[in-house]
């Protein structure tokens, strides 16, 4: 390596990160053996070079903060932006969704379909696939400055009724806002395929909904729209609402509480969320059972939950977040 790059990579590293760096800096080309690739390494992707902070991390299965070796984070070593590299991993495994048992593929490729779709939509995240010299296709992502969904609910320190009185209007509206995304990538042939509450993050200067994640897809028919249930759930019950905690707090509830009150996807939720919050709005709990164990019918398509949730709105406070 050129002495001058070497000194220019080390000048711009610490005046973008303000901390001291010793030694030859390490430069990766290729990322396909993403372990080795670490905090302090430089990736070079078409000519631009990119400093890795560290690996992203990830909750999943009840298990907290799991690293993501093949996402870094990152910062351009030209402007000093943040982004999110997303280097190629190929893998296929299982997942139980209430009684049924779910193949999941990632493919970065396909990530990479959704990118190119949603360009200058700011309901998505926004980024690119960049080939290195190993031809792997890395997804160069714009950092959005924000927190995911449910740690945005989980701040909102006030009891559920207030919550329901003062935020969960505005929620509903941009909830509704991130469904008709979603709508409009099935539309395209493409799926989300990974719909959870960490993978829509609320924008800190905006408070725009913007769904993160897309390399993932599953052979379970509808797995959007179902997952759309989880998302409805969240929002409603002002994050997650289980049985267990249900009646741990409220012992009274156990002659009230059914096993057709249970999510589809996750039996240890309560869907029917009218039974435990008396004061929801009949319309906004009968889309919630849709997704129910007990449900009588089910929903189509996507239009059909944003319509039901658009007639919600006129019984809902006027009062906002």
């Amino acid at each position: 390596m050129p002495k001058d790059r070497e000194e220019w990579i080390i000048h711009q590293a610490e005046r973008f990160t303000r901390e001291s760096f010793s030694g030859r800096p390490e430069i990766f080309d290729d990322t396909t053996n993403f372990m080795y690739i670490d905090r302090g390494h430089v990736i070079e992707l078409d000519g631009e070079l990119f400093l890795v902070r560290g690996n992203e991390k990830e909750g999943r299965f009840g298990i907290d903060e799991q690293p993501k070796f093949w996402v870094k984070r990152a910062i351009s070593l030209t402007s000093g932006r943040k982004f999110v590299l997303k280097l190629v991993c190929q893998e296929t495994f299982k997942i139980q969704i209430g009684l049924v048992q779910v193949t999941c593929t990632r493919s970065g490729a396909k990530e990479g379909q959704v990118l190119q779709l949603v360009r200058g939509d700011h309901r998505f995240m926004q980024g690119r696939t960049v080939l290195d010299s190993r031809r792997n296709g890395v997804r160069v992502i714009d950092f959005i400055n924000g927190t995911n969904l449910l740690n945005h609910i989980y701040s909102l320190n006030i009891p559920h009724e207030r919550y329901f009185q003062e935020c969960l209007p505005s929620l509903l509206a941009r909830t509704m806002v991130a469904f008709h995304a979603i709508g409009f990538l099935n539309g395209h042939g493409l799926c989300h395929g990974d719909i959870r509450n960490d993978h829509i993050l609320v924008e800190r200067e905006t408070g725009e909904f913007r769904w993160i994640d897309f390399d993932l897809t599953q052979d379970f028919p509808d797995f959007d729209l179902w997952s759309l249930g989880n998302i409805l759930h969240c929002v409603v019950g002002k994050g997650f609402v289980s049985f267990r905690d249900v009646l741990r707090e409220q012992p009274e509830f156990s002659g009230v509480l059914a096993d057709e009150d249970a999510s589809a996807f996750f039996p240890h939720r309560i869907m029917n969320l009218k039974k435990v919050y008396p004061y929801l709005p009949g319309k906004l709990n009968d889309v919630l059972l849709r997704f129910s164990t007990g449900a009588r019918a089910f929903y189509d398509s996507i239009s059909q939950v944003i319509e039901d949730l658009g007639e919600c709105g006129i019984c809902l406070p006027s009062k906002a977040e």
